[in-house]
């Protein structure tokens, strides 16, 4: 992919925000040149692009209180605010598991780095390699996924990291190389051929007692469909995911009725008649794409034993529970009580009286061999 394809591509605003909050004030020079209002940045509602993400990090540099302050955001960051992909890892059944999802769908929301995991011998290889010429923030843009990963496997797996090693394909920096010792807790190598988090192969099965079966198949769920490697780029997908976030900002306004197709188009900068050609290329309609995605979401909130029935019919966009319990019925075979009931049931008393697959299917124990094809 051309570099201004990459500087074009969309993002989550979630960096930006966060990196709003490590510097702290300063919000006019920190989005300077990105055009987005000073005063909207808190509360900005749309993905951002590549450009504007890279600009203010490079605005951010000067306004730092120390070399190393990126560190301590990755830190900050670690195992959390990476959308469905955060969910996934935390609620994965192991380490290794963990890092596959992580490195399979994380370039959905930093698309300006290739991920790739492998086997080097007794060790697991996690790369990190650059899309783009980065300049001055090449280190930061390294520096913060590898510690994202660290943090990671730190928090799964009790005890010392010290066997694990970070590799760096640049110089040490002259000033503050010292700090990266306290930061990673284990040897970090500079002018390295690559870019990399190395740990024993042994790690990847190390247990998560964090593993939570019903949310990792729905986080694993949520992940193909909204970040499904190189098809996150579709109309299919990016509709979905329009609908997603819709769906979920409505329901915390006590509002959930989803996007028209007129707006949905809108977001697309396409016409309705564009995007119900594309659709329809693809043999589905928009309606479809909506019961779809509203199903998907009606299981992630069936998750939530504290939603009562007519709050996830409310924030579905049915005005009343009987109509989202006969549509659910319909399409799973099951009342949505049935459902709740045999998800929170032990797994040896679950019956299945699906007429179709049911959403969550338990995934066959995946290898990572495969995954970065």
């Amino acid at each position: 992919m051309r570099e201004i394809d990459i500087e074009r591509a969309l993002m989550p605003n979630t960096y930006v925000k966060q990196l709003a909050q490590e510097i702290g004030g300063h919000l006019l020079r920190l989005t300077a040149g990105t055009g987005i209002a000073p005063e909207d940045l808190e509360h900005y509602p749309r993905p951002v692009t590549v450009a504007q993400h890279l600009r203010m990090l490079r605005n951010a540099q000067p306004l730092a209180r120390s070399c190393d302050w990126h560190l301590k955001w990755g830190q900050r960051m670690g195992e959390h605010f990476h959308g469905p992909v955060s969910m996934a890892w935390l609620s994965a059944p192991t380490l290794g598991a963990g890092f596959d999802v992580f490195l399979k769908y994380i370039p959905s929301r930093v698309p300006y780095l290739h991920w790739q995991g492998y086997r080097e011998g007794d060790n697991f290889v996690a790369e990190v390699a650059e899309l783009m010429d980065f300049g001055s923030i090449r280190a930061m843009l390294i520096e913060v996924p590898m510690l994202v990963m660290h943090e990671y496997a730190r928090t799964i797996r009790p005890g010392s990291i010290a066997d694990a090693r970070v590799e760096l394909a640049y110089p040490a920096p002259h000033r503050h190389s010292a700090t990266y010792a306290q930061w990673f807790q284990c040897p970090v190598v500079f002018g390295a051929t690559r870019n990399a988090l190395i740990f024993p192969h042994r790690w990847r099965d190390m247990l998560n007692v964090g593993f939570d079966e019903t949310l990792w198949e729905a986080a694993h769920n949520r992940c193909k469909a909204l970040c499904g490697g190189a098809e996150e780029r579709d109309t299919l997908t990016v509709v979905r995911q329009i609908l997603f976030e819709s769906l979920e900002q409505e329901h915390h306004q006590g509002d959930g009725f989803a996007p028209g197709l007129e707006t949905v188009a809108a977001r697309l900068h396409c016409s309705p008649r564009t995007l119900i050609r594309r659709l329809r290329a693809m043999n589905t309609s928009y309606h479809e794409v909506v019961d779809k995605v509203k199903k998907q979401r009606a299981c992630e909130l069936l998750a939530n034993e504290h939603l009562r029935i007519h709050e996830i019919a409310g924030a579905l966009g049915y005005r009343d529970a009987g109509g989202f319990v006969r549509s659910f019925k319909r399409c799973l075979g099951v009342t949505p009580g049935e459902y709740r009931n045999q998800m929170t049931q032990p797994k040896s008393a679950k019956s299945r009286p699906w007429r179709h697959d049911p959403p969550h299917r338990r995934p066959e124990r995946t290898t990572y061999s495969h995954l970065y094809s």
